[in-house]
């Protein structure tokens, strides 16, 4: 009997299967969207103020409104062209829009 124990003892228990997890595939035209139309935005935006503001020094603060609209635009455009967006993705998308906007109205206001 004990050497029934033994055995009982020396097979190895059946592992079950992980469940397979899926995985989003990746998709480059998707990524593209969300990398390219904060860029463009933000490169209107910068004409924009640009324009708005002219040469007066006072107006500067509606080029900040100019680019804190298209931020809040970009929120009914990407999701249109069939991007689904996360909350971590809001920062990349301002930081991206900040940057080409700033860019390209210190571009323009040097020119």
């Amino acid at each position: 009997m004990a050497k029934k124990d033994r055995e009982s003892k020396k097979k190895p228990q059946e592992k079950k299967p992980e469940p397979i997890k899926k995985e989003k595939e990746y998709n480059l035209a998707r990524e593209m969207k969300k990398t390219l139309t904060p860029i463009i935005c933000g490169i209107i935006a910068g004409v924009l103020s640009f324009l708005a503001t002219g040469e007066f020094r006072q107006r500067d603060a509606f080029g900040i409104i100019i680019l804190v609209f298209l931020i809040y635009v970009q929120k009914f455009i990407l999701p249109k062209m069939g991007v689904e967006l996360e909350g971590k993705d809001w920062a990349g998308i301002a930081f991206l829009t900040f940057s080409s906007w700033y860019i390209s109205w210190t571009v323009l206001l040097n020119l």
